[in-house]
């Protein structure tokens, strides 16, 4: 293999030595992820910004020629490896340098910086959905400049972030939308934007293709008055309707969001229908959380017992639509981690908070989630006056890296149930419900 090799411009390597010994590729085009030795990601970090041929791989990596060879197949075989000896069009932007002793500060371990982040560019819309938990307006509210977004997005590249997630309010109404979408083109991440979708014409779509932003377009309902009725504004249904339109009409790659209420519970898979009809890869249920707006209409929450019953619906239901994934991964509690069941059994409370998430409002203000978007008490940081991977390292995530034990829970400590529990580790959602981050789940109360 004397060929010319570089790394694919849409790979991201990230080097977590601290965190379970990981070493890992992402492919932000295809979504993939390869974990790696710390000798296999040393050879792709040598031809990230280059081209060399496997000799002079194996020599600079120093890892052996043969074993050289054989991973460089493999890797070019699963796209993270390519031929040829041209340059990439935009080399990655260089990393940030840690001091590993930061991470010596906390309990337990964390990434060097997320994988994903929420990033939320305004808080208009042009909706009055009832589960906001946003509360934007059309005409007052906030919105990140692009200067500042660019600012975001130059730093989250530097720390090697996998997915940012453009949310609002309505993301279409900020002012400098096209220039935002433009601008996303060239950065090495992947790339989500959330939207009502009646914002979304021709000219949208074309710049989201040509971005490489895929949009998830919410739809509540296979029944147009009761999406509208949802989604607190007549005409709603039709208009997201028509986008998902010109979105299969341009090919473009699209997800699904429907929020499961207790007004739509029996059309679930009318709305599915909906979405394979109109092309859409992947539609997401999810259950609605007490915050924003949702506060003063609890009357559309379905209970519990509900919830599981919709549970078993959807496992039905992905055997049944095997064209389409139908995922309900957000659906009534966060799953943990695998290292957070770990350090459970250590005596510590953890989830993705702080550990591979977080979220910027429109403000520019951190959170380690949305559930407490716009809570004064999480504010993590300002990226208007800090650098995210400051704030990042900051002693305010010890909450989420080791401070609270289970011991601490007031009723989770003693439940019989706990080892089987996946509801106990999210201390944001009993806060945001009841306002006792120690408390138990909702359906425990």
């Amino acid at each position: 293999m004397s060929q010319k090799l570089a790394l694919s411009s849409a790979a991201i390597l990230r080097s977590e030595p601290q965190y379970y010994g990981t070493f890992a590729v992402f492919d932000c085009n295809r979504v993939t992820t390869e974990y790696l030795t710390a000798e296999e990601l040393r050879t792709l970090e040598y031809i990230s910004d280059k081209s060399a041929d496997v000799k002079e791989i194996s020599e600079r990596a120093e890892i052996n020629c043969r074993k050289c060879e054989k991973f460089i197949k493999r890797m070019k075989k699963l796209g993270y490896v390519r031929a040829g000896d041209s340059v990439l069009e935009r080399k990655s932007p260089e990393r940030i340098k840690i001091d590993r002793e930061v991470f010596r500060k906390f309990q337990v371990p964390f990434l060097s910086a997320p994988t994903s982040v929420d990033v939320f560019i305004t808080s208009r819309c042009n909706l009055r959905c009832v589960h906001c938990f946003a509360s934007g307006e059309m005409d007052k509210g906030h919105e990140l400049p692009f200067g500042h977004l660019e600012s975001i997005f130059d730093q989250l590249e530097k720390m090697g972030v996998f997915e940012i997630r453009i949310n609002g309010g309505e993301p279409l109404l900020h002012r400098e939308i096209r220039k935002i979408l433009s601008g996303l083109r060239r950065r090495r991440f992947r790339k989500v934007m959330l939207t009502n979708g009646t914002l979304l014409d021709e000219e949208t779509v074309l710049l989201l293709k040509e971005s490489r932003v895929i949009p998830t377009v919410s739809l509540d309902d296979s029944a147009a008055d009761r999406h509208d009725l949802f989604r607190g504004v007549k005409g709603s249904f039709d208009r997201t309707i028509d986008a998902l339109g010109i979105l299969q009409k341009h090919g473009i790659e699209y997800g699904i969001n429907c929020c499961l209420h207790k007004n739509n519970m029996g059309r679930l898979e009318e709305v599915i229908d909906l979405a394979v009809q109109h092309g859409a890869k992947r539609i997401a249920f999810l259950d609605l959380k007490p915050v924003g707006r949702m506060m003063s209409h609890r009357d559309w929450v379905p209970s519990y017992r509900e919830y599981e019953k919709l549970m078993k619906y959807l496992e039905a239901a992905r055997v049944r639509h095997k064209w389409i994934d139908v995922s309900r991964d957000v659906f009534t509690h966060c799953l943990p981690m695998r290292e957070s069941v770990l350090e459970a059994k250590k005596g510590y409370v953890s989830c993705y908070a702080g550990k591979t998430r977080l979220s910027v409002d429109s403000t520019g203000l951190v959170y380690p989630c949305n559930l407490v978007l716009s809570d004064p008490q999480w504010v993590m940081g300002d990226t208007g006056k800090e650098k995210i991977w400051d704030i990042w390292f900051s002693e305010k995530w010890s909450f989420f890296r080791g401070k609270v034990k289970i011991n601490d829970l007031r009723k989770c400590k003693s439940c019989k149930n706990l080892k089987k529990c996946d509801d106990f580790y999210c201390r944001l959602l009993p806060y945001s419900s009841d306002g006792d981050v120690f408390g138990p789940h909702p359906k425990c109360k």
